[in-house]
């Protein structure tokens, strides 16, 4: 998720900048070189935010899951192997 973050903030950090530029009638260098700085830069921060959107995504379905585990375990230990059914949903 971090690179695709990355990649979506970069570009449409990039596109921004030249349509401002051309808009404004900058000249071609500094337009596009102010462009490149907007592109890394967002492309670092879009990376941040994709990596910290994975770790949340990541532990909440791990806690979901371990919550349904201890559930079916708690199933389990009282009323035997044999009547307790998973419920999925």
């Amino acid at each position: 998720m971090n690179r695709s973050y990355a990649g979506t903030l970069g570009v449409v950090a990039f596109i921004t900048v030249l349509i401002r530029g051309f808009l404004e009638w900058g000249g071609f260098e500094s337009i596009m070189f102010s462009a490149v700085i907007a592109l890394f830069l967002f492309a670092a921060i879009g990376y941040i935010v994709g990596s910290v959107a994975t770790r949340i995504v990541d532990e909440s379905v791990r806690n979901k899951l371990n919550a349904e585990l201890n559930a079916l375990q708690q199933e389990i230990d009282e009323h035997g192997t044999e009547e307790a059914t998973p419920t999925l949903g």
